[in-house]
């Protein structure tokens, strides 16, 4: 009877499973991606809570969106991790991509992994409050 009791009360000491978040319900949040520019130039996110974040390629070329620290601290869907396992993505002419996470606390540097890009202004500044 003891043994049972000290199972239960291991059991009830354990903490419950994180729950998987409603990403079906998060709010979305469009990134505008054109020639030398991000818009918006910052992006304003709520720590902790769920997000999809929207990149639209409204220009001619292959843009790119890095932002290591950024996606490293956040919780990122399972769905959209192998998106950004090295921290950036590229996205064609006209294409969206849609990553699901949860920002952590704090401010981000974003750039265009291209050095012609970046030296033009293509950048961002991430706040998570």
């Amino acid at each position: 009877m003891r043994l049972w009791l000290m199972l239960l009360a291991l059991l009830a000491a354990m903490p419950a499973p994180a729950e998987e978040p409603l990403w079906h319900e998060a709010p979305e949040y469009d990134v505008l991606m054109r020639p030398f520019d991000y818009e918006p130039s910052t992006i304003r996110l709520t720590a902790g809570r769920p997000v999809k974040l929207r990149f639209i390629n409204q220009g001619q070329a292959t843009f790119s969106f890095s932002a290591e620290s950024f996606f490293r601290a956040s919780r990122v869907r399972a769905g959209d991790l192998e998106m950004v396992t090295d921290g950036h993505f590229e996205i064609a002419p006209g294409e969206q991509r849609e990553i699901a996470l949860i920002p952590a606390p704090g401010r981000y540097h974003a750039n265009s992994s291209n050095l012609i890009h970046r030296m033009l202004g293509m950048s961002a500044e991430i706040i998570v409050e």
